[in-house]
């Protein structure tokens, strides 16, 4: 739970950050808010470890919880059904950028895990 709570506050700043950078045109904020989920997500699964099937759950909530908060917070002050159709639609494509977010975290994980076990391994044979 910790690391959903984790990857869902990065998620969140970076959504939020990426809402306020108009100096790059369009395309800043753009990139920031396809990036958001998937590096919370990451966070979130690496921090969690586990099997694949964790790393997106764990992903996809964090990515799609923090878009939706965001959403919410960013859109305060439109129209109720502005805002609930907006966090709708970025929960859901979120949670899918979190899920592979969390996918590639549980790679990152493993592969440092082999590298350890197998250096571990070594220490053993000597």
């Amino acid at each position: 739970m910790a690391a959903v709570i984790i990857g869902l506050v990065v998620t969140l700043i970076l959504e939020i950050f990426g809402t306020f950078i108009v100096f790059l045109g369009t395309i800043g904020p753009t990139i920031v808010t396809v990036l958001a989920p998937v590096i919370g997500g990451l966070l979130a699964a690496y921090v969690a470890g586990g099997k694949y099937i964790e790393g997106a759950q764990h992903g996809g909530l964090a990515g799609g919880l923090g878009s939706l908060l965001a959403a919410i917070i960013v859109l305060s002050g439109a129209d109720l059904a502005a805002i609930m159709l907006s966090a709708i639609f970025s929960f859901i494509l979120s949670a899918i950028l979190g899920i592979i977010g969390g996918t590639i975290g549980i790679v990152l994980k493993g592969k440092q895990e082999d590298a350890e076990e197998s250096s571990y391994k070594r220490k053993v044979e000597k």
